[in-house]
């Protein structure tokens, strides 16, 4: 009997120990029990009268997933330029952005017309954030920015800055933060703006009653317009060039201030390297490099995405986009 008792009382003091730890394991996991958590929803208590219980309750439901922070460390433009232009500038995206311009021709010129951005800029910039809307992101934002603001990303402040903004946004919209939905790093609705971008730059350009980045288009392309254009668009300005290197001097065309196919590109004009050194850029293909001039126009779509890579398949998909629909105008025609 003895022997038993002391068996049960071994378990008792075993379960016993076991659930006090896993209740302090739970209570040390809680997301606002971190201290820079802590520190962050203090300041946004004093910085932006936020309320201090709702910002606990909030966090409190979220958890850092190490597969986000892993994500965003890899993204596309680590890959190389043969790679990335056969995802971005495909035959597929291509196919699908003349149709998703002939639907919305109307809104789109009236966005070309208002900020100087040319469409073909716009629906590419649309095609290779989201396939024309077919791919915005399915995850919690307020998640995702949570995960990497708080966990070991090297650009946490970044993502902690974004966070903030977040919040803010969805306040000023009435939205609850928990319902929207974007990409692994916090890229919101079809033009996959950062919450800062979408702040700042976003418009409602449709006249409904707010402004709808997930939804309704014609806040969508006036949006991305208005971005470019705040950012410093140049209208009816080159954005590359192709170069190609003969007698030790690099040789472009100037014949044409806009962007214009390669077999165009005739009339070449030498331009001593010196000249052409700060803007020269090289894109390694399979079987050799191709050579560019690059203008403001084209630093101004990598204030979108910082990467050279995306900012010239924007370009070149933008191009053949362009091409593609006026050729095919052209057979419709005859």
């Amino acid at each position: 009997m003895k022997k038993i008792n002391y068996l049960f009382s071994f378990f008792v003091i075993f379960f016993t120990t076991f659930a006090s730890a896993n209740e302090s394991s739970q209570i040390e996991n809680i997301f606002s029990n971190q201290p820079n958590v802590k520190i962050f929803i203090d300041q946004m208590v004093t910085k932006h009268h936020f309320k201090k219980i709702e910002l606990v309750r909030l966090f409190d439901s979220l958890k850092i997933k190490p597969s986000t922070t892993s994500k965003s460390k890899t993204p596309f433009e680590h890959k190389s330029w043969q790679t990335y232009r056969m995802i971005f500038v495909s035959d597929r995206r291509i196919e699908q952005g003349i149709l998703f311009w002939n639907q919305y021709q109307d809104i789109l010129k009236k966005a070309e017309i208002t900020y100087g951005v040319p469409a073909s800029i716009i629906v590419a910039t649309i095609g290779m954030e989201t396939r024309y809307g077919k791919n915005p992101g399915q995850k919690p934002v307020i998640n995702s920015l949570a995960s990497l603001a708080f966990g070991s990303h090297p650009r946490a402040n970044f993502f902690r800055k974004e966070l903030e903004e977040f919040l803010l946004l969805s306040r000023e919209q009435h939205l609850d933060p928990r319902s929207i939905l974007g990409s692994y790093a916090g890229a919101i609705g079809q033009p996959q703006f950062m919450p800062s971008s979408y702040r700042h730059f976003a418009v409602n350009f449709s006249g409904n009653v707010s402004i709808d980045l997930s939804h309704d288009w014609g806040d969508v392309i006036g949006s991305i317009a208005n971005y470019y254009k705040k950012n410093g668009w140049e209208t009816n300005q080159a954005i590359a060039i192709p170069v190609s290197l003969a007698g030790g001097e690099y040789q472009f065309s100037l014949s044409h201030p806009k962007p214009i196919s390669l077999s165009e590109m005739i009339g070449h004009v030498a331009i001593p390297k010196d000249e052409t050194q700060n803007h020269l850029m090289i894109f390694r293909g399979f079987y050799n490099s191709e050579y560019w001039k690059v203008y403001k126009n084209f630093s101004v779509i990598k204030r979108y995405n910082h990467s050279d890579l995306y900012a010239m398949a924007v370009f070149q998909l933008s191009y053949y986009l362009d091409a593609g629909r006026k050729a095919l105008k052209e057979l419709e025609s005859n």
